[in-house]
């Protein structure tokens, strides 16, 4: 299939949020005020909108929980609905309320109290969400802006990754030898996460022409290190484990059983503007580009299920827009979509 011939596929046959944004944001037609109010109501309507909406406290929030849901609940944490609704294109108060509640007091919920969340730094949370809704004015936005811009740096500055870290062993138990420890990264040594991808993504006012020549040299190293193994913070009590640090294996062809992640880190390169011709992780994303074009076995394999990692919204997982999982046409649908928007930013290039 031709690119055209999905996005029109899409347009036609994809949810009303996947109609909307091929259109706003691949083919960045200008779509007129009735039409636009259209689909709003449209994606308003959707069941698993309504759903989550159904889950929003009066103050906005949604749920008891910031970052990780209670366990064996359904309801995911806060920052998984608002990005959920994000996603969708939804422009509604309930959206609005779920931004405005994270600047009263409190905001941070079970974050708050736990040490490792303080020491990676939960408040980039906050900052990611408010960028990714467009709102970048806010000072605490600019902040973490540029804690990721320095994140890149390190990678730029550094020759290895082993330079970030060092490595702690564990005790001998009963005479044997001493195990493999943990590797910690240095005092004010740390690697980008997901959250720094976000920021980085959804803002602009950091594009100079200093730092383009800086992540292309960020990006470069990065290819070459990947995968990393498990690094740590150093917390008081125990070593913190940020989960979404940039060490998976996507300087390789897409796999499956990493696919958020591999997406993920791919449509918010695209959007920095790092996934240019020149950029080595360019052909990568081409080689998966081509299966989903000629629709071949290895698309139809990438489309037969969907994991909780796609379906489940939270801070590390939640590409699908989609309503029925069960059936391959709307997890294909999914898939084309996000390959058609990466494809489209990678386009655009360096803005």
């Amino acid at each position: 299939m031709h690119e055209n011939d999905i996005a029109e596929l899409l347009i036609k046959e994809g949810c009303p949020s996947i109609s909307y944004r091929v259109r706003k944001e691949i083919r960045q037609e200008q779509i007129g005020e009735e039409e636009y109010r259209e689909y709003q109501n449209l994606i308003y309507a959707q069941p698993n909108v309504q759903n989550i909406l159904s889950w929003q406290n009066p103050d906005g929030y949604f749920g008891t929980r910031l970052h990780t849901a209670p366990t064996g609940s359904k309801i995911w944490p806060h920052e998984g609905c608002v990005r959920y609704l994000l996603e969708t294109g939804l422009d509604h108060e309930a959206v609005r309320k779920s931004l405005d509640v994270m600047r009263a007091p409190g905001w941070g919920k079970e974050c708050e109290n736990s040490r490792a969340a303080s020491t990676i730094g939960y408040e980039m949370i906050r900052a990611s969400l408010f960028a990714q809704a467009g709102d970048s004015k806010e000072p605490f936005v600019a902040s973490w802006v540029n804690h990721a811009l320095q994140g890149f740096r390190t990678i730029a500055e550094t020759e290895c990754y082993e330079d970030l870290v060092y490595e702690v062993r564990k005790r001998s138990e009963n005479g044997k030898k001493p195990r493999s420890g943990l590797l910690l990264f240095q005092e004010g040594k740390y690697l980008p996460v997901v959250y720094h991808l976000r920021l980085l993504a959804f803002t602009d006012f950091w594009r100079t022409e200093e730092n383009r020549k800086m992540m292309e040299l960020a990006y470069e190293k990065l290819y070459q290190w990947l995968p990393l193994p498990p690094i740590y913070y150093k917390c008081r009590t125990h070593p913190a484990a940020p989960l979404g640090t940039v060490s998976w294996a996507v300087n390789q062809n897409f796999q499956a059983d990493s696919g958020f992640f591999w997406l993920h880190f791919y449509e918010m390169s695209a959007r920095m503007g790092m996934l240019g011709e020149n950029s080595p992780f360019r052909v990568h994303f081409e080689e998966l580009k081509n299966h989903v074009l000629q629709q071949d076995e290895s698309f139809l394999a990438y489309t037969k299920s969907r994991n909780r990692s796609y379906t489940g919204w939270s801070g590390y997982s939640g590409i699908a827009l989609e309503e029925d999982g069960r059936a391959q046409q709307p997890r294909m649908r999914d898939f084309m979509f996000r390959i058609l928007l990466v494809n489209a930013y990678c386009n655009m290039g360096w803005e």
